[in-house]
C-alpha cells in the first residue's frame, strides 16, 4: 500500500512538472476522423 502511495506523489510530481498544455482557440481531435461513418 506505501508503494502505492508513493507511485501516486511520483507521478503528481511529474504532472505537475510537465506543465499545462497550451490553450487553443478550437478544440482538436486526438482519434483519428477518417473510416468513420455518421449515421444520422
Amino acid at each position: 500500500m506505501a508503494e502505492a502511495l508513493r507511485l501516486g506523489v511520483d507521478a503528481g510530481r511529474k504532472a505537475f512538472a510537465a506543465g499545462r498544455m497550451p490553450r487553443r482557440d478550437e478544440a482538436v481531435a486526438s482519434s483519428p476522423t477518417e473510416g468513420i461513418s455518421h449515421r444520422g
